[in-house]
């Protein structure tokens, strides 16, 4: 822990003097300055940090009620149908389906293959077609393969919707993700982030809620079983999302304005996003993937991601669940014990969200998550453990979770001069990380083992082990990132300072010599100084 805790000092004096160097960015235009505060934490705060301006902290109100919250939203309703096939399959479908093989596995497999193929196209499109555009489409095309889920009645109709679904959802997760981080600053990123995130396992929550009351309330009514309702409710529930992204996405930032942001508020905007380096859209041509395959962004972040997907991949709601059909639980207390396991990621997600962003650091947070899960895996490879312990084991896995938004926000921070880099980037750690889920879930957690999955938990214990030693391999190379982006700031100053200097120099040897005031302008010109 020594050597963690060391790294996180360093973490945090190098983050300090990357923001605590910024000088106030402004823009002067014919009424007013625009100021955007850089003023370093002094005490712990939740939403905005001390110093910030009140016109500021109004426009990322702006940006929280527009953006996040589409955002939310957008991926609620996503991550609803995706904890609703494992409701619906232990809710009856198994039953009515005569699903007694690995059908769910392969259920989860099509959608996964499907996800997994639309990932980087989507974030190549999502850089070439506007964000107001492109996301409802995908939208309403995912609500449209969700509906005819209802109607399937044999596994092979399951596997092509769920690969269709699985398609259109692929502009979700990264994409949305990419949007976070174009319009908000490095210190922000890692609440919102967090809160996004949240709201996917917030509908692993209301997902079990919804199959327990539907399966008290309306089974069978008009004649559909209930798990049938999930889909048919997951296609209400997005439709009025696809209205509100027309209405509430911005257009792209650099490009033109949006109804609801003022032109001051969105010059206010690219001044916070130059502040860290953030850098507009624009380099997409033939250099694009020698810039992403030629840095260690792909390589490092990409192997991190799946680590923490194999160590994600064991325990879930969706092996809870199985060990508690088995274990003899009803139906309702099956899909409702396991959202506590979804309001402990939620809760560790926020505090862990707060937490880093005022410390600059989430170091402490990743530790923090490899010590719990490896503790989880150990007691479940151990299993023959009481119930209340394998309840516990289950419930600390939940924060697992909390490494997505944590990797993301990271991704932004070291990706931050590269645009087109950053959601390809962002892309790949999600279709990288899934990949792996593909054949998972056939070779070590098949439903046919269950509940006691050998081979899942011990391969789950070894992921964790890993997680923890790749850790200082991702600290390392941003390190060196960090220390050569001082360097190269530090060389463009003194050029800076050194072409003033000659400048300034020929300037006054020209007017020695009689030379007229616009020849001595001139001359500072070429020297690219301007007063």
């Amino acid at each position: 822990m020594g050597f963690f805790a060391r790294m996180s000092d360093k973490s945090q004096q190098s983050e300090s003097t990357e923001h605590g160097a910024e000088s106030p960015a402004t823009e002067t235009t014919p009424h007013d300055v625009i100021v955007i505060s850089s003023k370093a934490n002094e005490k712990f705060y939740f939403w905005n940090r001390p110093g910030t301006s009140e016109e500021e902290r109004k426009l990322v109100q702006k940006l929280d009620l527009t953006v996040l919250v589409f955002c939310c939203l957008t991926f609620f309703a996503k991550d609803l149908d995706r904890n609703n096939i494992n409701n619906a399959y232990v809710s009856g479908m198994k039953e009515d389906l005569n699903l007694y093989g690995n059908e769910l596995n392969w259920m989860v497999t099509w959608f996964q293959i499907g996800y997994i193929v639309g990932q980087i196209p989507s974030q190549i499109l999502l850089t070439r077609i506007s964000p107001r555009w492109y996301l409802p489409a995908a939208e309403f095309l995912w609500a449209f393969f969700v509906l005819f889920l209802h109607k399937c009645q044999t596994p092979e109709q399951i596997y092509a919707l769920r690969f269709c679904v699985g398609f259109a959802e692929a502009a979700s997760w990264p994409g949305l993700h990419f949007m976070i981080g174009t319009w908000y600053r490095n210190h922000e990123i890692n609440k919102r982030s967090g809160i996004f995130t949240a709201s996917g396992i917030a509908a692993t929550m209301f997902s079990g809620y919804i199959q327990a009351g539907i399966y008290q309330t309306i089974d069978g009514h008009l004649g559909i079983r209930g798990w049938r309702w999930l889909f048919i409710i997951d296609f209400l529930i997005t439709c009025p999302m696809v209205a509100i992204g027309l209405v509430i996405i911005p257009n792209p930032l650099f490009e033109k304005s949006t109804w609801w942001m003022t032109e001051r508020e969105r010059q206010m905007c690219m001044k916070r996003l130059e502040a860290d380096n953030r850098k507009p859209l624009g380099h997409f041509d033939r250099s694009l993937f020698k810039r992403l395959l030629g840095r260690w962004h792909f390589w490092i972040l990409c192997t991190w991601f799946y680590l923490m997907y194999f160590v994600y991949q064991a325990p879930t709601t969706s092996t809870m669940a199985l060990w508690l059909k088995a274990e003899k639980y009803s139906v309702p207390d099956v899909n409702n014990l396991p959202t506590v396991y979804s309001a402990i990621s939620i809760a560790f997600m926020l505090f862990s969200g707060t937490y880093n962003d005022w410390r600059n650091s989430q170091l402490e947070s990743v530790v923090l998550i490899c010590i719990l899960q490896i503790i989880s895996e150990s007691m479940l490879v151990a299993w023959d453990l009481s119930k209340p312990a394998i309840f516990f084991a289950f419930y600390i896995a939940g924060t697992v979770q909390s490494l997505f938004p944590i990797i993301v926000s990271w991704t932004h921070m070291v990706c931050s001069a590269d645009a087109e880099e950053r959601a390809i980037v962002i892309g790949a750690l999600n279709s990288i990380g899934l990949a792996q889920g593909t054949w998972w879930n056939q070779v070590f957690v098949p439903t046919v083992e269950a509940p006691r999955f050998h081979r899942g938990y011990r391969a789950g214990l070894a992921a964790s082990l890993a997680l923890a030693a790749w850790l200082p391999v991702v600290v390392w190379f941003t390190r060196r990132q960090q220390r050569q982006e001082r360097k190269n700031a530090t060389i463009s100053g003194q050029a800076i300072e050194s072409s003033i200097h000659d400048a300034e120099e020929g300037t006054a040897s020209l007017n020695k010599q009689g030379a007229s005031p616009n020849l001595a302008e001139h001359k500072k010109e070429e020297a690219g100084i301007t007063a």
